[in-house]
Formats: C-alpha cells, sequence, structure tokens
C-alpha cells in the first residue's frame, strides 16, 4: 500500500468488512461439515444395505465418497468463497483519498480524492446497527459516488472521513488519483457552491 502513496499522503484507517459478515457462512460450514461426516459415517457402515435390501453389498466405503466429497465441493463454494472474498477487500482511508481495494482472485481498485466529496451518507440495517457496521457513500455531487459496504465502527469511519476533508489544504489536487473524470478539487471550478466539509457533520 505504501508504495501507492503520493508524497505527504498518509494511511489513517485500513479496514476490512465487518466480522458480522461471515456469520453465516461459518454456520453453513459447521452444517454442511455435520451433515456430511454423518452421512459418510452412515454409508460406510452399511446402513443403506438395511434400507434397501436389494442393494450390492460391499459399497458403503465407497458410497461414502459421495457425500464427502459433495460437502467439500459445498464448502468451497460457499464458505471458503465467502472468507477469501472477506479477507481480499479493504477499506483504506487516506489524508488524501479514499480506496476500495480487492486482492483476491480478481484485482480491482476503486478510489476517490477526499478534495471531491460532497456528501458522506450512512445507512444501517437493524443487524447492522446491532454490530455497529454499516454501509457508506460518498458522494461528488455529480455522478460519480463510492459505496462501501458493511464498514466496521461506521460512524467512527464517517467522523474520520470528514476530520481528514477538514485538514485538506484548500484547492489541492492530487496527482494520480482515479477521478474517472470527476470535476475539479474543492475550490476549483463548478464548486463555488459547494458545502464546506463541516456541513456535512450531522
Amino acid at each position: 500500500m505504501r508504495r501507492l502513496l503520493v508524497p505527504g499522503e498518509q494511511v489513517i484507517v485500513d479496514t476490512r468488512r465487518h466480522g458480522s459478515v461471515l456469520v453465516v457462512p461459518a454456520a453453513v460450514g459447521v452444517l454442511v461439515v455435520g451433515a456430511a461426516a454423518f452421512a459418510a459415517g452412515w454409508l460406510y457402515r452399511g446402513r443403506l444395505e438395511g434400507v434397501v435390501p436389494w442393494f450390492p453389498g460391499g459399497l458403503g466405503p465407497w458410497l461414502a465418497l459421495v457425500p464427502a466429497a459433495l460437502g467439500v465441493w459445498l464448502l468451497a463454494r460457499y464458505p471458503l468463497h465467502r472468507l477469501v472474498g472477506w479477507t481480499s477487500l479493504h477499506y483504506v482511508l487516506t489524508s488524501h483519498r479514499v480506496l476500495r481495494r480487492e486482492r483476491g482472485l480478481r484485482r480491482s481498485d476503486r478510489e476517490l480524492p477526499l478534495a471531491m466529496v460532497r456528501d458522506v451518507a450512512v445507512r444501517q440495517s437493524v443487524v447492522q446497527s446491532l454490530a455497529r457496521s454499516g454501509t457508506i457513500t460518498l458522494t461528488t455531487g455529480q455522478a460519480a459516488s463510492l459505496r462501501l459496504d458493511d464498514v466496521p465502527e461506521v460512524r467512527s469511519f464517517r467522523q474520520l472521513v470528514l476530520d481528514a476533508i477538514d485538514e485538506l489544504p484548500p484547492g489541492q489536487d492530487f496527482p494520480g488519483a482515479d477521478d474517472g473524470g470527476l470535476p475539479g478539487p474543492l475550490g476549483g471550478p463548478g464548486f463555488s457552491d459547494a458545502p464546506r466539509p463541516s456541513e456535512l457533520r450531522d
């Protein structure tokens, strides 16, 4: 990450999505392992022959491989896939910008310079409120926006974003920012009527 920073830029927060997003995958993983182990043991002991008398005997050990293989496939398909997705996604707040970085099987970067942020909105579901996580949407007042899902300590993260915006030098521009054709930074053309960062606070 540090090799991607521009001169004078500092990392304020580097975090992942809230761990609560792994609760359901973990529960599914436990159920899959338990069900696969039970089915494999049941077949290995030859219980199928007792239920289906005409079924050829001695195939129990081979049939036990079926639920085992199915369990491994289900684990890789959902719980492990979600775990890899959780570990590969990072939300980074620096003194100049907010980044959404994905470094798993697919790599992607999205960033938004703080100087262009005009609104920092927080949305929470009931479950997210209990976990103190939530979704943050940063908008520029134009078409561009950046959405961060399941941000831990979402209110504190929002406050850090606002504090970083307040500390930006007036009219600062940042080389190398992937603005995707966004308008100029704070104080630039087109923003004479834009709200100051302090006006974004609750």
